[in-house]
This record gives structure tokens, sequence and C-alpha cells, in this order.
């Protein structure tokens, strides 16, 4: 577990540490959660729920609802600029009630990232249980980190404060073991959460993709940094797949 803690605490440390390069860290930690929810949470889902003899569309509807519910939250986050969140408007301002919903798109998608990264480092935990193996921990250190640095890189740049998640994130691994060795979930319960996890990342990858690019689009995100960003992203992307 002090594997994985330092591991989260190091992807932090990193968004914390290269703020000023914000349109980078925001294609890497969307692109790290796209290569999650795609290589990662929706094939376990996929045959966890094939194990316990759930149909496969059983994951993707539950995927979709996940999605779709975390639209619906998010709906006016993609296009907002990174300065609306913390933004006081007065009362009787023209599109207040616009910078509003903008702003408060923004927080949802600080809040939705940290929630499902949080519930899917609880599957994490679970899984050192199940399979305490060489490669597994190995897998969930190169995780961790990716997980820290996407937390504390939404929570950024939608002005939320990072310390309360970061506890939850150290700690939700931990709980997952708990809960694992003292009563396991209900075999259909794991591919459940785990769709449903992967609907919301998915959407949140969306919203951050679509933030980069309003930032590319305004010149703060140098074409150097967009290499960088994919070469980091193919590379996590070809460990997760080889493991």
């Amino acid at each position: 577990m002090s594997l994985i803690v330092a591991a989260t605490l190091s992807g932090m440390w990193v968004a914390r540490r290269s703020a000023g390069k914000a349109g980078m860290l925001l294609v890497i930690a969307s692109g790290l959660l796209l290569t999650t929810a795609a290589v990662d949470i929706l094939p376990d889902a996929w045959h966890d729920a094939s194990a316990v003899g759930l149909s496969g569309w059983v994951v993707i509807g539950v995927s979709a609802l996940g999605y779709g519910v975390m639209t619906v939250f998010t709906r006016n986050g993609c296009g907002c600029d990174a300065d609306l969140a913390p933004q006081v408007v007065g009362a009787h301002a023209p599109g207040r009630h616009r910078k509003m919903k903008e702003a408060a798109g923004a927080i949802s998608v600080g809040m939705g990232a940290a929630t499902a990264l949080t519930v899917h480092r609880v599957v994490e935990g679970s899984a050192v249980v199940l399979d305490f193996s060489l490669p597994v921990i190995l897998a969930l250190v190169i995780g961790s980190v990716s997980d820290g640095l996407a937390l504390a890189t939404l929570l950024q740049e939608s002005h939320q404060r990072l310390a309360p998640w970061a506890v939850m994130a150290c700690a939700s691994p931990a709980l997952g073991v708990l809960i694992t060795s003292l009563s396991p979930l209900p075999a259909p319960a794991l591919p459940l959460a785990l769709s449903l996890v992967a609907g919301v990342i998915l959407r949140i990858a969306w919203v951050g993709l679509r933030l980069a690019a309003k930032k590319r689009a305004k010149g703060q995100l140098p074409r150097w940094q967009i290499v960088t960003a994919a070469t980091a992203i193919a590379l996590t992307a070809a460990f997760m797949i080889a493991h």
C-alpha cells in the first residue's frame, strides 16, 4: 500500500509543479483517463460480467448510463474558461446565469473525476487481495501515478481543493483491501461498478480534451507539448496492453 500511496502523491506533485503547462497536463490527464477506461476498466468489466453470467450488453448499457449522467452535470463544462469557477459575478450582471452554469460544469468535471477515480481505486485495492503478485503491484503503481496526475490536474483546472481528495485517493485502495478481506462484494456488483465508473471517466476525458482544445485555439498549448503528451499517453497505453 505504501508504494501505491507514494506513486499517487508523486503524480499529484508533478501536476502541481507543472501548473504553468496546464494545457499539456490536461491532454495527458484526459488521455490517461481515456486509456484507463478503454484499455483497463472496460475489458475487466466485460471479463467479470462474462464470468458471472451477465451479458456484455449490460456492460455497454451501464457504461452509457454513467456517461449520460455525467453529461448532465458537465454539459456546461466543455467550453468554459479555467477562471470561471472562482469568479464572483454581480447579482444582475449580464450573462450571470450562463457563467454560473459554466462554472458549475467545470466544478462537476473535477468532482466527477475525483469520485470516479476514488471508486476505481477501491476496486484496484481489492485486486491486491485477489491476485497479489509483482505484475499486479507494478500495474497498480504505474496506474496510481496517472491517477494522481489526472486528479490533481482536473481539480486544479476547476479551482477546487486537492487535499481532501488526495486523502481519499490514498486511502481508497486500503479500503478496497479491507472490504475484500472482510466481506467480498456480490459477484455481479464488481462488473456493474466498473462499467459505471468507465462511463463516467470517458465523459470526463472527453470534457478534458475539449478544454485542452480551447487552450490550443488560444495559443496556450504549443505543438511540442502536444507531442510530449501524446508520447506519455502512448507509453502508458502500451504498458497497460502488455500487462
